[in-house]
């Protein structure tokens, strides 16, 4: 099955966020799914450790919840890309495909999320701007790791730090608007409680305003996609040899 293929040219941040929302919407069935069985578990017991104080505690259930969160979160981001990344190409792959290329990615994931935050983290060490400059250079490694599949993590951190080059400050400027926009269900059902003069107990806003980031967070990733495919147009000519691709299979 097909679905319509987003404009292939250089893109503006505008244009990104707009584009991205569209194939988010084409995709929503299919993107729900995998978020569902991705991030609910780990997003209700995020919440209730949360709201129970209980979130750094060294105990089994916090334990527990860190590393359900660290494996589900690397499914989620292998399953998204897959399906963000097809429906780009014009191609629709179901949740239970997605889910299934997502299994072997796992480990490489982790290991590139670990190894950015901690790169990451010493930039922020040293000083904002480092860090700053880390995070956005980095930002594209888990989609270069899904997409091109290079043998080692460190090849998928140098990939996205190449492919952010000179253009750093759009990565981060589109990821901080895509990741703010994860914010408001979660800020309109606090506002909306607080208006209709719900208890002082934060637990069911909390848990309302979880689960509907579960909705809202496959955006994010398909922002972070599209941002990958948009520098290779800008830097690689990849909407050329899609073109030329497409024109020699005619």
């Amino acid at each position: 099955m097909t679905t319509p293929v987003p404009p292939l040219r250089p893109l503006t941040l505008g244009e990104i966020l707009d584009v991205s929302f569209g194939l988010y919407r084409s995709m929503f069935l299919t993107l729900l799914v995998v978020a569902v069985v991705v991030h609910l578990a780990p997003v209700l017991l995020g919440s209730y450790l949360q709201t129970s104080g209980r979130m750094f505690f060294l105990d089994p259930v916090t334990l527990g919840y860190w590393l359900l969160a660290v494996i589900m979160n690397s499914v989620g981001v292998a399953a998204t890309t897959s399906i963000v990344s097809e429906a780009y190409l014009g191609r629709r792959i179901s949740a239970g495909e997605a889910l299934r290329r997502a299994l072997p990615l796992v480990w490489p994931l982790i290991v590139v999320s670990l190894l950015s935050s901690l790169l990451v983290g010493f930039g922020f060490v040293l000083l904002l701007v480092p860090g700053l400059i880390l995070l956005s250079g980095l930002l594209l490694a888990s989609v270069a790791m899904v997409v091109e599949r290079p043998p080692k993590a460190t090849t998928a951190l140098a990939r996205s730090w190449e492919l952010t080059r000179g253009f750093k400050g759009q990565v981060f400027g589109t990821v901080l608007v895509a990741f703010l926009l994860l914010l408001v269900p979660r800020i309109a059902v606090m506002t909306v409680w607080a208006l209709a003069g719900g208890s002082a107990n934060a637990t069911v806003p909390e848990v309302l305003g979880a689960v509907l980031e579960v909705a809202v967070y496959p955006y994010l990733y398909t922002v972070i996609t599209l941002l990958y495919y948009d520098l290779r147009i800008k830097k690689e000519g990849f909407d050329l040899d899609l073109l030329a691709a497409a024109s020699e299979s005619g």
